[in-house]
């Protein structure tokens, strides 16, 4: 939309508030409305809120966790399909577009392009990404990965720091620890025990070198535990400042990122509580609304550039279900039929399928054209940034509103003049998240169902982790238990070496089981629990996700061994005891994620079912769509990755006072992790989600708790060890309470503030290289949004404005390409 365009448009508008008498803001909009629900006035058009359709879909992508992963696409063609035109259902499938569409899901940038020569550029049909990319160089700097947004890159500083607080830890306690624990001598006393008549030497702990570095071994060093637990303070205090410093690096990367990549929600915000079942045309009244009601200030010019809203898809979703039952039947009519695919009982399915794309795509239209089915929310864009943050600043509403809203089924009671209402409901506005981080398909789930699902799945979560802790508690008790029959069968000779042998087979198995059962069970069903949620954002999916898959982990590895080693069996130092199966863990911990991290068998499985499926040919019976999947690589999804390293720091910091050892696995296995998992990403992953600061912060947040088990671990070490709880130890415990009450951000941001130098853009200029749009990613709007973009961008009649950044690029700075990194 032009400057007079608007001007012109806004005069319009203007004038027929004037006609209302309707001039201020908040409370007197509402008789507006309903003046406006006249045919007359919804008939109005207004064709410049649809005219940004963006340049640069790079690799952001849509779904995350299983939901409507491109399902949206089948009714893509509607029902023309055309030869030339791209068919998701397409049977045999193009496997050479199935090429071309894995080359644009890549996680690599866009291929630098001359702009004197290149007016046209490939993209995939199905989704819109470019094909022709670059390799991003496994040497490079994970600020690379910045296209992707600032997720990625904030994910590689979490693991640098996570990396850093653990050789702190080293090297200002865990050293002296190690030394004054190899140098003690309380293990290898000899203790005289009675048995069956028998006087039995035996030293205090078994020969391993597990007992001899670990806390056990200097019981009769008292000077060195005094020692331990002052510098255990040390070390805690300079971890709790480069937490706080953590913090502001990771807002500095945040918003160098956000200075080099504009993004839609750049200038975009999220409305919600709008009143639904209205006649009116929504698009043309938020635009009214805010343009002239939005803002204290009246000598403030607010300008709206685009309005997408969120419809109820479960009818769209429903026969989408439909349709994924006739292209079954079809396939099974096609081996049938001898996989002739032009046989008369295929051509009969094929009428099925069509009709139910036309009617789906006549939904479609439907929902746009007369609002059927909206949610009450849409995402509104600004002309640029500062006029989004006024509207903000100058609308807030409080968790108790929204509440109270509910309760009284959106409205509010004691509304004033400064509200911004509609039919006395007010509208709660936030910070749009980018377009990919929306879940299109649980966004306009209603309150009440979603306080019934997360209760639901809080029970559901307790539920299984009741029943999982109890199982393992049974298999590690069991086996605690055995440990302690084999040393006593021991003691007394009656033990060969091939009962030994199948005894340690036994653990070992039983241990390993346990490992993996955490690595893969437990993460598959806390997917599908957090999955049961249905959270309208991506990345409080994976906040919820990290929460609950991290305490299980943790109270897996951590708190069973606790409960059955010290509580109940109390066999510390002993064979089979505490000392002994933690350090194994910590072994395990330290090697076997990165170990199957960088064999990676998912990547191994989906490569040997490719090649499979592709030497069937046509027989493969695969629709474009499932082609296009099948190309791809493996989901990459955050959420896991800091579930292993949460879980990881967590008991390096519980445990570390009793066996230092453990911090130095813990420190070199983070570090292989880091390499393995940039590799992963760059090489053997496809990203479908675009995560913001708001997870990293959340991360921050839980990785806080190691000063609280670090506190916690010293207490109950000294206590199991010495039987007395110490100043110090009390002291830790005070410090870490405290420290998580305090508000750590704030205090941050005071201690070490950010400076944004963002230079502020117009709409028209920032969405030249938008990555995608909220009508791009919406499942009602995406397919007209994407086919015109696409004919755009291959279009010599209209050169690629992505170009033209480059060549203005050269002018300004004397370099071209989006590869500059960091501050210009």
């Amino acid at each position: 939309m032009n400057q007079s365009t608007h001007k012109q448009h806004q005069s319009d508008m203007n004038d027929q508030v004037d006609q209302h008498g309707q001039g201020i803001h908040g409370q007197g909009y509402q008789s507006q409305q309903q003046q406006q629900s006249h045919p007359e006035m919804e008939k109005q058009s207004h064709p410049s809120q649809h005219q940004h359709l963006h340049n640069d879909q790079s690799h952001h992508q849509n779904q995350n966790h299983g939901h409507m992963d491109g399902n949206h696409e089948k009714h893509h063609a509607g029902n023309d399909h055309h030869e030339d035109h791209y068919n998701p259902l397409q049977m045999p499938c193009d496997w050479e577009i199935a090429r071309k569409h894995a080359l644009s899901r890549r996680t690599a940038q866009e291929k630098k392009k001359d702009p004197l020569k290149t007016l046209q550029i490939e993209t995939c049909p199905c989704c819109g990404f470019e094909v022709d990319r670059e390799d991003i160089a496994y040497c490079s700097d994970p600020m690379a990965l910045s296209f992707l947004g600032s997720g990625f890159t904030l994910f590689y500083n979490y693991l640098r720091y996570c990396i850093i607080i653990l050789f702190i830890q080293l090297l200002v306690k865990q050293l002296h620890n190690l030394y004054t624990n190899y140098n003690g001598s309380y293990c290898s006393h000899i203790k005289r025990e009675k048995m069956e008549g028998h006087i039995i030497e035996e030293p205090y702990c078994p020969d391993s070198i597990f007992l001899r570095l670990s806390l056990a071994n200097k019981l009769d060093n008292r000077e060195a535990l005094e020692m331990m637990q002052v510098l255990n303070f040390i070390s805690i205090f300079i971890i709790m400042f480069v937490l706080i410093y953590f913090r502001k690096s990771q807002r500095q990367i945040d918003t160098t990122i956000d200075e080099e990549q504009l993004t839609p929600a750049d200038y975009t915000i999220c409305v919600k509580n709008i009143p639904t079942g209205l006649s009116v045309d929504y698009k043309y009244e938020l635009k009214n609304l805010f343009e002239n009601y939005s803002v204290l200030d009246s000598t403030k010019q607010i300008i709206v550039r685009k309005v997408v809203l969120v419809y109820d898809i479960e009818e769209i979703i429903e026969l989408e279900r439909k349709l994924d039952q006739l292209l079954q039947s079809k396939k099974d009519t096609i081996k049938q039929c001898n996989f002739n695919f032009h046989h008369e009982n295929v051509k009969k399915i094929d009428e099925e399928i069509e009709h139910l794309e036309h009617q789906i795509h006549k939904i479609e239209e439907e929902y746009e054209t007369h609002n059927t089915n909206f949610s009450g929310i849409a995402f509104i864009s600004f002309d640029d940034e500062s006029m989004k943050q006024l509207v903000l600043q100058d609308n807030p509403h409080t968790q108790w509103e929204r509440m109270r809203s509910h309760v009284n089924r959106g409205r509010l009671k004691s509304l004033t003049n400064n509200d911004l209402q509609w039919n006395g409901q007010k509208l709660f506005l936030e910070q749009a998240p980018e377009p990919n981080d929306v879940d299109w398909e649980f966004i306009h789930i209603t309150t009440s169902e979603k306080i019934f699902k997360r209760v639901r799945a809080w029970v559901y979560y307790i539920l299984f982790e009741s029943a999982a802790f109890f199982i393992i508690y049974l298999i590690s008790h069991r086996l605690a238990l055995l440990g302690d029959e084999a040393h006593e069968e021991e003691l007394k000779g009656k033990l060969d070496e091939e009962t030994k042998r199948k005894i340690n087979i036994m653990s070992f198995s039983i241990s390993m089981t346990i490992v993996l059962f955490n690595k893969f069970g437990v993460a598959k069903i806390v997917h599908y629990i957090v999955d049961d949620e249905k959270i309208s954002n991506k990345t409080k999916f994976q906040i919820s996700f990290v929460y609950k898959y991290a305490l299980a982990l943790f109270l897996n590895a951590a708190i069973i061994s606790f409960l059955v080693d010290i509580v109940i069996l109390k066999n510390v130092k002993g064979a089979g005891g505490f000392i002994q199966n933690e350090s194994q863990i910590f072994v395990l911990n330290a090697i076997f994620p990165p170990f199957i991290w960088c064999v990676d068998p998912w990547s191994l499985c989906k490569n040997i079912w490719r090649k499979y499926i592709m030497s069937k040919g046509d027989k493969a019976l695969l629709t474009q769509q499932e082609a296009n999947k099948l190309m791809e690589e493996p989901d990459y999804l955050s959420a896991k990755r800091y579930s292993d390293v949460m879980k990881t720091m967590w008991f390096t910091f519980m445990y570390g006072t009793a066996i230092p050892l453990g911090t130095l696995f813990s420190a070199f296995g983070i570090l292989i992790y880091y390499f393995v998992d940039y590799y992963n990403i760059l090489r053997r992953r496809t990203v479908k989600e675009s995560i913001s600061i708001q997870l990293s912060t959340e991360m921050i947040e839980m990785l806080e708790y190691i000063i609280a088990w670090c506190a916690f671990g010293e207490m109950i070490m000294t206590y199991t060890f010495f039987k007395e709880v110490s100043k110090i130890d009390i002291l830790l415990i005070v410090m870490a309470i405290l420290y998580q009450q305090l508000p750590m951000e704030d205090i941050s941001e005071y201690l070490f503030p950010v400076e944004n130098n963002e230079e502020i853009k117009p709409y028209a200029e920032g969405s030249a290289s938008f990555d995608t749009d909220y009508d791009r990613e919406n499942p009602v709007t995406k397919h007209k949004a994407l086919s015109e973009w696409n004919n755009r961008q291959q279009s010599a009649e209209n050169p690629n404005p992505k170009n033209k950044k480059i060549l203005a690029q050269q002018d300004e700075f004397g370099y071209a390409g989006d590869g500059h990194f960091g501050r210009r």
